[in-house]
């Protein structure tokens, strides 16, 4: 089930990306000819008007949505040219081509809030997991001195509320030697103990061992916070992943570790084989929360590769509109067709590339 979750995200991206670029020509009046996911053959179709709908073979590598007036060698009927791309007005343009990076980023926000409000994500209460009794030296641990239990729920430490143990964990942190006020409950019944963390590495260290997670699920407001937090977090780490995968010199040892065998490291693309291929190993890890959320991670990755200005892309027929507009003429587009075949084989390269870790080399990390 993981795997075809991971499917059928990865097809909702593409499917929402290209329906908005689909969405905003019509509603400008353009003529929309073909809406496909995918590329290559024709696996099926149907027409509808003066648009044909489908899927072609290759989906996992994108879609498109053709229309009239954007390809350089297209023949036009002069009675049509006031419904093509190329007539239309620069908001109108940059309103079409940018309407499948907004509907991706929008996406993989709504995805982030169903985790947030709806699924719960794992985390672990300030819970007493389990308790160390003596250190390898015999030593006991500050945690076996106290009145704590496993099981027993910390909810302050010298007066400061905590609820899970990333709370916990930041109020033991730095206090070795320091003499704590826990409030704990057990069976509905509270009481308090004293504890001294120990120095351990720098850290203060107690001897409670983690306990099982539990699902927690945020309020419908409560949730667009914590939503815009890991939201902003996934675009700024996928901004500098992209950055890092496409900076030449990275790239070159990409391709140098993929001739030699060496292991790639994280840095490495990645494609649809070996996401669902570790599908299994990231339910088993965070449950539905992390399938959901790695499908909002996949629409912030198509987005932030679209928006590249790098003809054929989103981005780049961007560009080429704000240059018009810029300069008062059009350019002439035919000129740009070895560069976007060039690009073109570009992006193949690197999901070959990536293919070729998913099959050949080492199992992905998401830990």
């Amino acid at each position: 089930m993981s795997a075809l979750a991971i499917l059928l995200g990865l097809f909702a991206a593409i499917f929402f990306h290209e329906a908005a670029h689909f969405g905003a020509a019509k509603a400008f009046g353009m003529k929309v000819t073909e809406f496909f996911a995918g590329f290559g053959p024709r696996l099926w179709s149907f027409r509808r008007g003066e648009t044909e709908y489908g899927i072609k073979l290759f989906v996992p590598l994108g879609g498109y949505v053709k229309i009239t007036g954007m390809s350089p060698v297209e023949e036009i009927d002069p009675a049509e040219e006031h419904r093509t791309y190329r007539g239309s007005p620069f908001w109108q343009k940059s309103v079409v081509v940018l309407a499948g990076v907004a509907a991706n980023f929008l996406l993989a926000f709504l995805v982030f809030y169903l985790v947030f409000t709806v699924v719960g994500v794992p985390e672990n209460e300030s819970r007493v997991g389990t308790i160390v009794e003596t250190l390898d030296d015999g030593t006991p641990t500050p945690a076996s001195m106290t009145e704590l239990q496993p099981g027993d729920l910390i909810v302050a430490v010298d007066g400061n509320p905590v609820e899970f143990w990333g709370d916990l964990l930041g109020e033991l942190r730095d206090k070795a030697g320091v003499e704590l006020e826990l409030d704990v409950v057990r069976d509905g019944a509270s009481f308090t103990t004293i504890l001294v963390p120990a120095e351990r590495d720098g850290r203060g260290f107690v001897g409670i061992g983690i306990p099982d997670s539990v699902t927690r699920r945020y309020g419908l407001v409560e949730g667009i916070g914590e939503t815009a937090g890991i939201y902003w977090d996934s675009i700024e780490a996928s901004v500098r992943a992209v950055g890092s995968l496409l900076w030449p010199p990275n790239l070159l040892d990409l391709f140098g570790d993929a001739v030699e065998g060496n292991d790639p490291g994280t840095g490495r693309p990645v494609t649809v084989v070996g996401l669902v291929g570790e599908s299994a190993n990231i339910f088993d890890a965070t449950g539905w929360a992390g399938i959901l959320s790695l499908i909002a991670g996949l629409n912030i990755i198509v987005a932030l590769f679209n928006v590249l200005p790098l003809f054929p892309l989103d981005g780049g027929h961007f560009a080429i509109a704000a240059y018009e507009k810029l300069r008062g003429k059009p350019v002439d587009v035919e000129k740009l067709v070895p560069l976007a075949v060039g690009v073109i084989m570009f992006f193949v390269s690197i999901f070959l590339l990536g293919l070729w870790f998913d099959i050949f080399g080492p199992g992905l990390d998401f830990g």
